[in-house]
């Protein structure tokens, strides 16, 4: 199976019953809607095998027909298995193959036997060695060239642990377990889990699967590497200051388990080491038995609730005063601080998702972070900003549930006093607990109120003039479609993004190759016509510097730090070829320009943006449309 066969299957299969033109597939993998038509034949070819088929419908696209999960799982399992054993053909590959040779073998690796197994030119084979030098000075490793003998990596032995670590975390899923396996036997991986998991109950210790998983990974490399008679060094001083730690005790257990089951003697300084990643492995909880105050101590509490009050002061999400995002973020921290300290490597499986879905929380957590690195003098990634986003949406869902404060409404009536009395009094009965009315009033007599004071209007005649705020329009004798239209309101909170795109800010099927320079060019027009001062520019720049904007599904949301504009709306700009922002291809650009004076503008304006950037359908409407009004046309729908 080819490459492009793989990705067009795992594409269908995601998409579950959703029906995908060429043109979607060819501009997520990156061929011509002509390739993907033609690899389509030839993967059905190989599909039949398997009681499926990819069905053209026409006029719509393609849809996979007689899934099943199973087959599908086996499939790209065999797949990835046959692409494992192949020769690797080109550079990236054979970086890979390299890597891997490299980082697992015992000895020495001579030039003459890697060209025998790749096939390739002395020279091809030293430019594929740069790369592999260049991966290999992040994790501070070095290549070391011995005559007569071959090379071989070079480092702290803690550095190469950890790059053996990461080297296996970015294997493909399908192939992990079996990446483990070549490392150790069945029966040492299961004493190992066995170790781990009966004394981190003992202790009380609740860690989340995926620590659990890690740990189990460390553990077994740590296992390997001491077969090998390679053991990690650390000075006396850090080992005492570990001495008296609980964690010390667990992974002095758990070794002792693990000695007792595989015949192996673990040195001091590898009680040491396993410490220090129980130390870092992510608490889930607060066990019954022990006092939540004991966990965690008093500089961390400060600290996470300055983090919720400086993300309150930006954000306005009326976080403050919530003691369970204040535990979990408190629990959270503790470990997190020593992952970075020991640089130790918490990958978050949910990262893309988190950054696609919860937008706000994302922004929140990278504001609330800033705290963080300041007074604890450290740098957290992406991973672990995405599990702070974690506890902040969680939140803020509980918020929505606990929140009691009603909308305010007002009904305006034009039949008289006692109708709009009656109507007020059903209404209040019906939605008492979720509306306020505080009055009604005539319609001439609208332009003499405060509006903004108001979430919407609920009014028996049509109004014709354009107000701040939404109105519903409903019968005098009060329906259950009108019931219905109150309901929608009273749980909408997007709003219309039509109102926040215009002709003079939307760019469409421009050419450019960096997002550096689509930024420039978006917030220069802004500045331009006098929506934001000069130093709206840097501040999104400086935004983007923290974590990429690019969301998936080839867009991308560029923002400033903080709201920077004398109105909210959407800069747009569609390209005629993606460019690559962050890790990802992007060719829908909405800058997002938030009202200084209107922070509350900042979480609809996201939740808006989430639905519209999800529908892949729509974005790849937007990417085609050559007009502003094809813009408008296709938001409206």
């Amino acid at each position: 199976m080819k490459s492009c066969h793989f990705a067009i299957l795992k594409l269908l299969d995601k998409e579950e019953s959703k029906v995908l033109t060429s043109a979607q597939l060819a501009m997520e993998i990156n061929v011509s809607p002509k390739t993907v038509r033609t690899e389509i034949k030839h993967l059905n070819m190989i599909l039949s095998d398997y009681n499926m088929c990819i069905k053209s419908l026409r006029g719509k696209g393609y849809i996979l027909k007689g899934k099943d999960n199973r087959k599908i799982n086996e499939l790209l399992s065999s797949n990835v298995n046959e692409r494992r054993s192949q020769i690797p053909v080109d550079s990236n590959e054979r970086v890979n193959y390299l890597l891997e040779k490299l980082l697992f073998s015992n000895g020495f690796i001579k030039m003459e036997d890697l060209h025998a197994e790749l096939f390739i030119s002395r020279s091809t084979l030293q430019g594929d060695l740069k790369k592999v030098r260049k991966l290999l000075q992040l994790y501070g490793l070095f290549i070391e060239h011995k005559p007569n003998f071959g090379m071989k990596i070079v480092g702290d032995e803690t550095l190469i642990r950890f790059c053996l670590s990461e080297y296996i975390f970015n294997q493909h899923p399908l192939l992990l377990k079996e990446q483990m396996r070549n490392i150790l036997s069945l029966k040492e991986l299961t004493i190992i889990r066995n170790s781990i998991i009966e004394n981190i109950r003992k202790y009380n210790i609740a860690i989340s699967d995926i620590s659990l998983h890690n740990l189990i990974i460390h553990v077994s490399i740590a296992y390997k590497r001491l077969l090998e008679h390679k053991s990690v060094e650390f000075m006396r001083e850090k080992v005492y200051s570990l001495f008296y730690e609980k964690e010390y005790e667990v992974a002095k257990k758990i070794l002792e388990r693990m000695e007792s089951g595989l015949g192996i003697k673990f040195p001091e300084t590898e009680v040491a080491y396993l410490t220090i990643h129980l130390k870092g492995a992510k608490l889930t909880s607060t066990p019954d038995n022990l006092n939540f105050q004991n966990i965690v101590d008093e500089n961390i509490y400060c600290v996470a609730k300055q983090v919720i009050q400086v993300i309150d002061d930006a954000y306005d999400l009326k976080l403050t005063g919530d003691e369970e995002l204040l535990i979990n973020l408190c629990l959270h921290l503790k470990p997190a601080i020593s992952r970075f300290r020991y640089q130790m490597n918490l990958r978050n499986p949910m990262l893309e998702e988190i950054k696609m879905k919860y937008p706000l929380s994302f922004e929140a957590a990278l504001t609330g972070v800033s705290v963080i690195n300041k007074r604890f003098s450290v740098q957290f990634n992406e991973s672990e900003i995405g599990y702070i986003a974690l506890h902040i949406e969680a939140a803020l869902e509980k918020a929505k549930r606990s929140y009691k404060e009603r909308k305010r409404s007002l009904i305006v009536c034009a039949t008289g006093l006692g109708s709009s009395q009656l109507l007020m009094h059903k209404l209040t009965n019906i939605f008492g607990k979720k509306l306020h009315i505080t009055e009604t009033v005539e319609q001439y007599n609208l332009t003499r109120l405060n509006l903004k004071n108001y979430d919407f209007i609920i009014s028996t005649i049509p109004i014709k003039n354009k107000l701040p705020i939404p109105v519903v329009h409903i019968s005098s004798i009060l329906g259950n479609i009108d019931i219905s239209k109150i309901e929608r309101m009273l749980d909408y909170s997007d709003i219309n993004l039509r109102e926040f795109i215009f002709s003079e800010f939307t760019f469409l099927q421009r050419d450019f190759r960096t997002p550096h320079s689509i930024i420039r060019f978006l917030t220069n027009n802004v500045v331009q016509k006098g929506q934001a001062d000069t130093d709206y520019i840097q501040s999104v720049l400086e935004r983007e510097s923290f974590s990429p904007t690019s969301f998936g599904n080839m867009v991308a949301i560029p923002h400033p730090l903080k709201p920077g504009t004398n109105a909210t709306f959407l800069s747009i700009l569609t390209l005629c070829r993606p460019v690559n922002w962050g890790d990802k291809s992007v060719q829908l650009v909405l800058l997002l320009n938030i009202n200084k004076n209107r922070k509350e503008d900042l979480q609809p304006m996201y939740q808006s943006l989430v639905h519209l950037i999800d529908d892949k359908q729509k974005v790849f409407q937007l990417l085609r449309c050559k007009t502003y009004r094809n813009v408008i046309e296709i938001i409206k729908e």
